[in-house]
């Protein structure tokens, strides 16, 4: 129980991690950014659909529903009840403090279920605990990232930045608590389910799109090598 709390504690500094590397450089080449924002979301896609989709299929029969329902989740708490939302460095400055908020709030709902798939995750198996808690850091820096730089744009200081980060973050820890309360042989298969429905949605509708928006050769080589990173690691902690 212990080992599983450390590792969402992990997770939620990485949204503060990524805060603090908007408040500590605001300027960024969008070329390296790209590249990184690629590797993890090559990173993700695999995990989702090679470790965690075979689980989940195994644990539920509706894992279809569950999958569409994780997806939705995150949709609408980013892009629906967020007006101003995209992964990556926000440029507007003079947004309203709202947009500010909605971010932050839509991050922190998406957090949550990032709690939920490193629990459910471990509860299948150490090495696929650890894979998805390395997928999960991965998106997380660049969503507090994300919450830090929109909250910059709205003219907040570098502390408020800081602190939306550390707040996405305690997403993190509430989901992972909550599902730690569930019965686990209920809810182990809708759970990874649902994971797989973030986890996809995250990589190919926020990150991939980000990444896209320009052509350059860095990103689709980030995502093979974010593919290849997943490989290698699958086969390592497999055989261990």
């Amino acid at each position: 129980m212990m080992k599983i709390f450390m590792f969402l504690i992990v997770a939620a500094l990485a949204n503060v991690a990524g805060g603090a590397m908007y408040v500590l450089r605001r300027q960024w080449e969008q070329e390296s950014l790209r590249f990184l924002i690629g590797t993890g979301a090559g990173f993700m896609l695999a995990v989702a659909l090679a470790e965690i989709l075979p689980e989940a299929t195994e644990r539920t029969h509706d894992v279809a529903l569950w999958i569409l329902g994780g997806f939705l989740f995150v949709h609408i708490f980013e892009h629906i009840l967020t007006p101003h939302f995209h992964y990556g460095h926000e440029r507007h400055e003079g947004l309203s403090p709202r947009v500010g908020l909605a971010a932050t709030g839509g991050l922190l709902m998406h957090s949550v279920t990032d709690g939920v798939a490193i629990v459910a995750s471990w509860d299948v198996d150490a090495a696929l605990g650890l894979l998805v808690l390395a997928a999960v850091v991965w998106h997380k820096i660049p969503a507090g990232f994300t919450a830090a730089s929109v909250v910059g744009a709205t003219g907040g200081g570098r502390s408020t930045s800081l602190t939306a980060s550390a707040i996405v973050g305690v997403g993190t820890l509430i989901g992972g608590v909550v599902y730690m309360l569930l019965p686990a042989e209920r809810w182990l298969g809708p759970a990874l389910g649902v994971s797989v429905g973030s986890l996809l949605y995250v990589s190919a509708t926020d990150l991939l799109p980000e990444i896209n928006r320009r052509r350059s050769a860095w990103a689709p080589l980030g995502i093979i090598l974010g593919v290849g990173i997943f490989y290698l690691t699958h086969l390592f902690m497999h055989q261990h």
